[in-house]
């Protein structure tokens, strides 16, 4: 029985480490290479693949609620869809918006019936302080609360904000697409 329960234990806990989901702490970028190997794959096996970009407002077990950013709403069957998050092999239900308005940037992937073959989703974000601000260019200089690294980020073309609240010395919610861009800020001061 005591082998029984710690199986039990070694097998949730190899579950829950092994699990694919959003990055909140520091940035973490993983390398694309695993994407772009499984992008090849697909287009060997179905041909030239459309892509879409924009943001996965909804997730269920039969349907992906998607807003392109140049397409608009659509409700996708997932199909046979491959799934990644943060760069790495996932699960569709890892792309659930973590918070009203907060949802996963994505790139999916169709063959030319229109069939979505593969989607590749980031969230990846942290606390910072702004450091420094590039209006001209749109970067900005942010420094994670917990680390000592610092990092020039581009704004998304899909972010409009006030340039005047971008201020050195303020503490904000950067979320990061796929391309390492800030495309989501939220203010905590």
């Amino acid at each position: 029985m005591k082998i029984k329960v710690l199986l039990a234990i070694v097998f949730f806990i190899l579950a829950v480490t092994s699990r694919t989901d959003a990055t909140v702490n520091g940035f973490s970028f993983p390398p694309p290479n695993r994407v772009a190997a499984a992008l090849k794959a697909c287009e060997e096996q179905y041909g030239t693949l459309a892509v879409e970009e924009g943001e996965i407002i909804a997730v269920t077990a039969d349907r992906i609620s998607f807003r392109g950013y140049q397409t608009g709403e659509k409700t996708i069957p997932p199909s046979t869809t491959a799934v990644f998050v943060n760069g790495c092999a996932g699960e569709l239900a890892a792309l659930r918006p973590i918070a009203p308005g907060f949802y996963f940037t994505a790139r999916l992937y169709f063959d030319q019936q229109g069939v979505l073959r593969l989607v590749d989703g980031w969230y990846i974000g942290a606390e910072v302080e702004i450091l420094a601000v590039e209006t001209g260019s749109r970067f900005l200089t942010v420094q994670p609360l917990d680390q000592t690294q610092t990092y020039r980020l581009h704004l998304s073309p899909h972010l409009t904000i006030p340039s005047s609240a971008l201020v050195p010395g303020k503490i904000c919610f950067l979320l990061l697409n796929g391309e390492h861009q800030v495309f989501k800020i939220l203010w905590l001061d």
